[in-house]
This record gives C-alpha cells, sequence and structure tokens, in this order.
C-alpha cells in the first residue's frame, strides 16, 4: 500500500520525506520491523517506542510515526501526529481494509463476567451452526485454533489483524472482551460494533486509572462507540444490566436499541424462580420472545446475571429461546471459572479466577448459601495493582470465610510479603484472626487440603486457568488444578 493511501485523512500535523513510497506492513516493535515497514512510535508505560527509530531503520523501516518532533538524519520519511496510539489504530483499520465492518462484532465491557459472557455466548452461536472467533483473558480463537492470550484486549494492530484472519477464515461473529485498559488506550478505536454488553462495575484498576470516574468513563468508550459504528442502526443494540447502580449511565449514552437484563429490577430480560444449588442452578427467563426455563451446570446469582446477557444477545440476534437453552444446558463454563475438582475427596473444592474484591465477595457470598461446614480460602492479590483494593479483599475473604490462606498470585516487581500484610489488614479490620500467610502458593494449597475436613469447601482463587507464576525477575510454570491433583493423587496413594 502507497504511504500516502494509507495516511490519508488521518490527522497529521507535519510530513517529513516522500509519502508516494510503498509501505510493506505496519509494526509498533522495533524487534519485528521488516525492511518496508512503517514504524509506529508509542509511548508506553515502560518504554518509549521513540527510543527505538534508530534499530527500527536498521532493519528496514521505510516511514516513521511519531508523537514527538526528534530529528531524524537518515533521509526516512517521518510523520507527526498528536497521538500515535489513537494514529495506529486509524491506520491497523484501513491497512487491513475496516475488518470489523465484515463480521459481527459483540464487545463485552465490565469488571467481572466478560469472559463467562463470551464463553456462554460461543456455546449457543455455535449450537445455533455459527462460526464463531473468540478473544479473551483466557485465549484467542481464530477458525477454530486456540492461542494463548497474552492480554485481555490485544493491541490495535494485532487486533485488525486477527478481524482481517477471521474473515479469510469465513467467521461471522467475532466476540471479545473490552477492557477498560484497552478502551483508554484507543486499542477498539475504529471498530464497529453490533453489539455492547456492560455486566458490572466496581472499584478496581486505579493502577490505571486514576479515580472511579475514569474509570467509568473509560467503560462507557464502548458504547459510545458503539453509536459510532458504521453498522447499519438496526443491527446494533446496547445491553445493559439495570440491576448496575451506574447501569443508567451506559443507557444514557447509547442512540441505538437498548436492552437491559436484571433480577432485581425488571430489565426485559429478567430471572425469576430461582434455584440454586452447589453444582447448578435453574430458572425461569423472562423476555420480549416469551418464557423459558434456563439450565445451568454452575452455581451463583453472578452467573444468572452472565447467562442474562448472553441470552439478550443471542436471542437479539434471531437465536431461539429453545436454542439457547439447549446450548445453556451443554455448557460447562469458561475455563477456570467456578470449576469444581472431585478426587474423591470428602470436601468440596472450587477453582476460580476471582481476583478482585468484587468476584471474592460474589463466589463467597453464593458458598455461603448452601449447607457446608468451613470455607477455606486461598488467594492473593496481583502484583504492580492497585494496592487500595487489598485490604477491601481482605475484609471480604475475612467477612465471609472461616478459614483464609493468603498467598502470592503473580507478584510481579512488588514484594510478596509486603502484599500479604496490605491483604491482612482487611482481615485484622474484620477481626478475623482465623488466617495463615503462606507466600509459596503450592505449599498454601496444599496446607489448604491438609486442614479441610468433611463438609468443608475450599475455595482456591484468584488465578483460574492461569498456567504461570510472574515474579520480578523469572516465571514459573503453575496451575491450581494441577498441583491439587498432583497433592490429591499422591495422598490417595499413600
Amino acid at each position: 500500500m502507497k504511504l500516502s493511501a494509507l495516511i490519508k485523512d488521518l490527522p497529521v500535523e507535519k510530513i517529513q520525506g516522500a509519502t508516494e513510497i510503498e509501505i510493506s506492513g505496519i509494526s509498533q516493535n522495533s524487534k519485528l520491523v521488516e525492511r518496508g515497514n512503517l514504524f509506529v512510535c508509542i509511548v508506553g508505560f515502560v518504554t518509549d517506542g521513540h527510543h527505538y527509530i534508530p534499530e527500527a531503520i536498521s532493519k528496514g523501516a521505510r516511514a516513521i510515526l511519531l508523537q514527538r518532533d526528534l530529528p531524524i538524519n537518515s533521509g526516512i520519511t517521518t510523520i507527526l501526529v498528536k497521538d500515535t496510539r489513537k494514529a495506529l489504530a486509524f491506520l491497523a483499520n484501513r491497512y487491513y481494509e475496516y475488518p470489523s465492518r465484515k463480521l459481527k462484532l459483540v464487545g463485552i465491557t465490565g469488571t467481572n463476567g466478560k469472559t463467562t459472557v463470551a464463553y456462554m455466548l460461543k456455546a449457543i452461536f455455535e449450537e445455533a451452526g455459527k462460526k464463531i472467533g473468540l478473544l479473551t483473558t483466557v485465549e484467542n480463537i481464530i477458525n477454530h485454533q486456540a492461542t494463548y492470550s497474552k492480554m485481555t484486549t490485544m493491541e490495535a494492530l494485532d487486533l485488525q489483524k486477527t478481524f482481517y484472519q477471521m474473515i479469510a477464515s469465513k467467521t461471522e461473529y467475532a466476540i471479545m472482551e473490552v477492557s477498560s485498559h484497552a478502551l483508554s488506550l484507543s486499542r477498539v478505536e475504529g471498530c464497529d460494533f453490533n453489539i455492547a454488553i456492560f455486566t458490572n462495575i466496581s472499584d478496581e484498576h486505579f493502577e490505571i486509572h486514576k479515580d472511579f470516574s475514569h474509570y467509568l468513563e473509560s467503560k462507557k468508550k464502548l458504547f459510545l462507540s458503539l453509536n459510532e459504528s458504521q453498522k447499519d442502526n438496526s443491527s446494533k443494540r446496547g445491553i445493559v444490566n439495570i440491576d448496575e447502580l451506574y447501569a443508567h449511565e451506559f443507557i444514557n449514552c447509547l442512540k441505538t436499541e437498548v436492552l437491559t437484563y436484571g433480577i432485581t429490577q425488571r430489565g426485559m430480560f429478567h430471572a425469576r424462580n430461582i434455584i440454586l444449588n452447589m453444582k447448578e442452578t435453574r430458572f425461569i427467563a423472562e423476555t420480549p420472545y416469551g418464557e423459558v426455563e434456563i439450565f445451568l451446570n454452575m452455581s451463583g446469582l453472578y452467573n444468572i446475571y452472565n447467562a442474562l446477557a448472553a441470552l439478550a444477545a443471542a436471542a437479539s440476534e434471531g437465536i431461539s429461546l429453545d436454542g439457547i437453552a439447549q446450548a445453556f444446558r451443554k455448557f460447562t463454563g469458561a475455563p477456570g471459572r467456578y470449576k469444581i475438582l472431585d478426587y474423591g475427596q470428602p470436601y468440596t473444592i472450587i477453582i476460580d479466577f476471582a481476583h478482585n474484591f468484587h468476584g471474592l465477595e460474589n463466589i463467597l457470598t453464593t458458598l455461603r448459601l448452601f449447607p457446608r461446614n468451613k470455607i477455606i480460602t486461598v488467594f492473593g492479590h496481583g502484583g504492580e495493582r492497585d494496592n487500595r483494593v487489598r485490604k477491601k479483599m481482605g475484609k471480604v475473604v475475612g467477612t465471609y470465610s472461616d478459614f483464609s490462606i493468603i498467598t502470592a498470585d503473580n507478584p510481579r516487581s512488588e514484594d510478596p510479603a509486603i502484599i500479604s500484610k496490605e491483604i491482612e489488614r482487611g482481615l485484622q479490620e474484620v477481626e478475623n484472626s482465623n488466617y495463615r500467610i503462606i507466600l509459596d502458593r503450592v505449599k498454601a494449597i496444599s496446607y489448604a487440603l491438609k486442614i479441610a475436613r468433611e463438609n468443608d469447601i475450599v475455595l482456591i482463587a484468584g488465578k483460574g486457568p492461569e498456567h504461570e507464576q510472574v515474579y520480578h525477575n523469572h516465571i514459573i510454570y503453575h496451575n491450581d488444578e494441577e498441583v491439587v491433583r498432583k497433592i490429591l493423587t499422591k495422598r490417595n496413594q499413600e
């Protein structure tokens, strides 16, 4: 593609050099630059792409997009813009020929529930014979091929390339989680959504957002982008959890059709006659299309909310209520979410990704509904994350658990001992002294299984399906489910 065609209509502050030149591709990573590429300098949280201009040029970059007016004495074309992140999204869309316009694109945002709603929708659409692409925290699936996901929402360049690949494989629906981080960093700028779903919001991610108001405004950007989507207005709709305190912030910013769902308030999609036990959930879903009985192979009111969101999206796309109910009956859950492990032990073990106070409160209040002896919770908090939520996590776990074990959960560059002490303050505030700090996660899980007795519930929270533990200068292999299996298999053989 000619550079002149690529940058047409891009708000540019200054151009130096030729623009009637062929560009072979776009890269924002200097190590991946190939001859003839346009190199985009992104100012990141850790490093600045402008520092890597010499490396990009040495690898054959033909043009540089930058947001700092730097002298480059190589005869190479430079394009100065105000914001290279926004520009990258614009250029990626154009380079890959606006691929999201050729897909039915579903975006899901919220503090919790995004992954489960995405997998529920995948199950429903596939049951209806649709070909699905999936982009989640857990994995990305393109043309039935799954790859490990490095982040909740890809960078703009990778995202548009992925959509392009989905089109090439004749994918009909692309279902994606859309994080507040991605929205604030313009990663989904230019994406033409058909459906935007809001699940819930709580005080989180202040390591990225300066305050709750900024976090809320970032989440709303998905719905504002739905307004700007090039899709036909009749095919666009926003789906909102009406029971959420800030629901009307999302409803009021929409210029498209709005569908609501809820349990406490009567949304357009409403659950009644709810029956919960440890392993499953039943309820009647009232919808604009009629009523249907829903059976879920998982528990929790929060999963009813997730199911209602998926039901609303699928039904609005013409999937029959019977087809949706059949898909739910077959659906065994998203990876690492409310996964019950059974190795013949006389107590219940649950693996769950709950890694913030809102998620922990959801699952622990659910577990307290059921007959049991004690609830034993193993949990921690990630490093390089907002440390103000750690005391809240301690308070939640201290309030709803009978015994707690604070451990490491991807401490990254932080000292896990300091993280645990910050969590401990929450337990102390609710006057719960029934806990231990065991920083080695394997030993923490082993201790929980050692003290568990008949009819106890052991909740191992925070990592879900993850396969690594991230420290400052190294990463080790770790999977909670595998750790449990090895410990109990060994004990059963003794």
